[in-house]
């Protein structure tokens, strides 16, 4: 027969055993002594019912605290909790040793394989058996292992809940329990914390500014969060605040400057500010800004219970990094003592982008390298400087440089000719071209606008005067001479203009001359 220690997982309150050998003294419990199994925190409108699995026998230590205690499976429950106890190790048959007794293979499931046992004998319960079901919020039965389900209108979350033992004339209500997680402030057998607490309500979360943002910007972000009232009824009872930050969103400790506010969380009633030098919570984080999966950040508060109720409001800073491709986000969780989560809406800021590519004439249809431009969105006073990332896709730095660079293709960028622009937030920015590669006129570098919408994503280039820029083809092209601009539209009307006025110079210059001619002759 298998002993495991009694532990409180993730499930409920008391489940299970683990492997301690036997003392030098063994005491024999009776499965018909009466016991109780208290609900605390019994909500309103629900029923608990308590289902009897396994029975207690063996138990060892010294009253009240017990050690270990053998587990025997009701033979009515032996079919149900062996085909749960399948499910809920992963389709993992039964071992052989405890085919006849599958509750004590139950008894070395972790806190989360319990949890998974639960659920699934909730769905297995035999038939024939009725359970006995509480009278405010207790339920009378006899000493053993229990199935507790729960049901208002529709089912609630079941738990393992194991009574007192007594054997040998003594009464053992006290085990050693994992206070980790759920029912953390059970110590005693025959008690649970009932798994109905409605789950928590979801966090808000807010930032500042418009939906789209630039690599660089900081966001101001707040979550704000609600204590359970539940947590009225705990002697202490675990809160925590779980923020989900994406890969190019720098929310480090250092930088971040969080602030935790209780709001009216005083005596006095006005808000109070927890510290974590306080031991008012503790913030840890995983991951980082340059993560595929991003920076994690979570805030444990070990006892809220003076907060039931009230408003938690988080605030911090965000810096939009070089990381950040087409988005970043930003979403709060929230998990109450028995770990049930409210999950929030998700933040998301966008980001846009740009790119082009610079041809020429004859052999540099197809890409031309040398071209230099800047980039202004507010009237030319800036200009905004970049860098380049390991793609040769510039990007919005304070430390860059203003000039952008048609490519040769031999770098990082691998397309001739190729400008590509990212990190941008909405608006609408001129693209200036400052200097024409060389052998290419000078007087007829390209000035046009690219458009980012509010969705952020791929900006809308403008054609400009003269038609160089091809927005189907996204192409920006430079001429040696006026005849080689393209004869489109109001480029075309220009040209000719152009060329009219150039002709209607020569006419003028060549009548003044021969007028001056002919007064000569005549002189």
């Amino acid at each position: 027969m298998k002993l495991r220690k009694l532990f409180a997982g993730v499930a409920a309150a008391a489940t299970l055993l683990g492997g301690m050998a036997f003392g030098a003294t063994t005491a024999n419990a009776a499965a018909t002594d009466a016991a109780t199994i208290t609900v605390n925190n019994a909500q309103a409108g629900y029923t608990y019912t308590g289902y009897k699995f396994a029975t207690f026998d063996n138990v060892q230590g010294k009253a009240p605290n017990a050690t270990s205690v053998e587990v025997n499976t009701v033979a009515a429950w032996k079919d149900a909790v062996a085909a749960a106890a399948d499910v809920a190790n992963g389709n993992a048959a039964v071992p052989a040793e405890y085919a006849e007794n599958p509750a004590a293979y139950v008894a070395t499931f972790d806190a989360a394989t319990a949890r998974k046992f639960t659920d699934e004998l909730t769905k297995r319960i035999p038939a024939g058996e009725q359970g006995t079901a509480d009278v405010n919020g207790v339920i009378t039965a006899t000493e053993g292992w229990f199935l507790v389900t729960s049901k208002a209108e529709k089912a609630g979350k079941s738990a393992l809940v194991a009574t007192q033992i007594t054997s040998g004339g003594e009464t053992y209500t006290k085990i050693t329990l994992n206070t980790e997680d759920g029912q953390h402030n059970i110590d005693t057998l025959g008690r649970f914390n009932a798994k109905d607490e409605n789950a928590p309500t979801p966090p808000t979360k807010s930032a500042n500014g418009t939906g789209t943002v630039n690599v660089g910007d900081t966001v101001n972000y707040t979550i704000t969060a609600v204590v359970p009232p539940a947590a009225a009824g705990y002697d202490t009872y675990k809160y925590t605040i779980t923020d989900a930050a994406s890969k190019g969103l720098n929310v480090a400790k250092d930088n971040a400057n969080f602030v935790v506010v209780v709001k009216k969380g005083s005596t006095d009633g006005t808000d109070k500010t927890l510290a974590e030098t306080s031991g008012d919570y503790t913030l840890t984080q995983q991951g980082s800004a340059s993560d595929e999966n991003g920076t994690v950040t979570t805030i444990a508060f070990p006892n809220v219970k003076d907060y039931a109720g009230k408003t938690i409001q988080v605030t911090y800073k965000g810096v939009v990094t070089s990381d950040a491709v087409d988005q970043v986000t930003n979403k709060a969780t929230v998990k109450n003592n028995n770990d049930q989560t409210g999950e929030g809406t998700p933040v998301v800021k966008k980001l846009g982008k740009f790119d082009f590519t610079k041809i020429g004439v004859d052999n540099d249809a197809n890409g031309l390298a040398g071209a230099e431009f800047k980039v202004f969105a507010d009237g030319g006073k800036t200009f905004i400087k970049f860098s380049q990332d390991a793609n040769g896709v510039y990007y919005p730095d304070a430390n860059g440089n203003e000039t952008l660079t048609s490519a040769d293709g031999k770098g990082t960028q691998k397309t001739l000719g190729k400008v590509a622009v990212r990190g941008l937030a909405e608006g609408t920015y001129t693209v200036q071209e400052t200097k024409a590669p060389t052998g290419y006129a000078e007087n007829f570098k390209v000035t046009f606008t690219v458009t980012i919408g509010t969705n952020g994503g791929e900006g809308t280039l403008a054609v400009d005067t003269l038609h160089q820029v091809n927005t189907t083809n996204k192409t920006v092209l430079n001429v040696k001479s006026i005849t080689q601009l393209p004869l489109t539209g109001a480029a075309g009307t220009m040209l000719f203009t152009v060329v009219a006025v150039l002709l209607a110079g020569v006419a003028a210059t060549v009548f003044a001359k021969s007028r001056s001619t002919k007064r000569a002759l005549n002189a």
